[in-house]
């Protein structure tokens, strides 16, 4: 179902106040795009999770500001978002950039628009009685979905530890974050690659640390990205461009108004608060609001999508992200 929240409902006073503060530069600004084509847009998301904040402060808030009436969906993975973009279920997919690359090695008309969520925050955790990446060795490890980032990095890291992910371990799609932490517990999965909260609370209940991402990949990465058919950015640039105003107001309401990001981890992915606020600070460095990937770590990208078989050779970046957006940014959505 659509996310759908009434201003009324999202803000109370002072969160209004930050949002006014937030939005009164893009809504001034001289920017080269005019009235949306369309007022109605449909955004995807493959699986509710944390690093999605501006989506659902954006969806709450911000669209609307901007002019637009979205409706928010959230699928099963990124195979599933991504059929709907390409099936035209969905106009914009704010999925992984494995996702989009798979996507478009497929033949679909697809281009990224738009990144900038640029966290690195997965970690492997396992079974107390696993002790080393050496105890993997025929265990079961959950993954999202197959072909989605956690498994794409998954794969590598096994293979970085002198395993073969397709004949030393047992890959299953187990779904989102919370899935993952649960299929842990169950022991139906012997390992886990987990994000916050979940990290944290794996953590405390004593289940073995394998490595982070930051230690075992890079630094930060190529979370997510805004991805559209090619036909609807050619005939769409405004609204997209109203899309992308409304993702940076909500950065920057985040940023002013911490209340209201917490809030949301609270209503939407039923954390409690001191999860929320761990959360919020965990998260609120690694966006670039300028829609940027990571460039440290794009190599090590390319590495891994090339070791899985996704790629023969590192795509070009025209063949993945349409710079309109990011390389026009202070026209449409000046700095603060």
């Amino acid at each position: 179902m659509p996310l759908r929240v009434s201003r009324a409902q999202a803000l109370g006073a002072g969160a209004a106040a930050a949002l006014s503060t937030a939005w009164a530069p893009l809504a001034g600004a001289a920017t080269a795009y005019g009235k949306p084509e369309t007022t109605n847009v449909r955004v995807g998301i493959p699986v509710d999770a944390t690093s999605y904040l501006p989506v659902y402060l954006a969806a709450q808030t911000t669209w609307k500001e901007a002019g637009l009436n979205v409706d928010l969906y959230a699928f099963r993975g990124d195979a599933e978002s991504s059929q709907a973009l390409a099936g035209d279920s969905i106009d914009v997919d704010c999925g992984s950039l494995s996702g989009l690359v798979n996507v478009i090695t497929a033949g679909q008309p697809v281009i990224g628009i738009y990144g900038g969520f640029n966290l690195a925050g997965f970690s492997w955790y396992a079974q107390p009685n696993i002790k080393s990446w050496k105890d993997v060795r025929g265990k079961a490890l959950g993954v999202s979905t197959f072909g989605s980032t956690t498994d794409a990095l998954t794969r590598y890291v096994l293979r970085r530890h002198g395993l073969d992910p397709e004949k030393d371990a047992h890959l299953l799609p187990v779904g989102n974050n919370a899935n993952q932490y649960q299929a842990l517990q169950s022991n139906r999965t012997q390992v886990a690659m987990l994000s916050a909260p979940a990290t944290w609370q794996a953590q405390a209940a004593g289940y073995t640390l394998l490595g982070t991402q930051q230690r075992e990949v890079a630094q930060a990465w190529p979370e997510h990205i805004y991805s559209v058919k090619t036909k609807f950015l050619a005939s769409n640039r405004n609204t997209l461009a109203a899309v992308l105003r409304g993702h940076v107001a909500a950065l920057r309401l985040a940023k002013a108004n911490r209340a209201v990001a917490e809030a949301i981890f609270v209503n939407r992915l039923k954390y409690t608060p001191d999860l929320a606020a761990r959360s919020y600070d965990e998260l609120m460095p690694t966006y670039d609001e300028r829609g940027r990937l990571p460039d440290r770590s794009m190599k090590v990208f390319w590495e891994i999508l090339v070791r899985n078989g996704d790629v023969k050779a590192p795509m070009p970046d025209s063949a993945i992200l349409d710079r309109t957006f990011v390389d026009s940014f202070a026209s449409w959505a000046p700095p603060a």
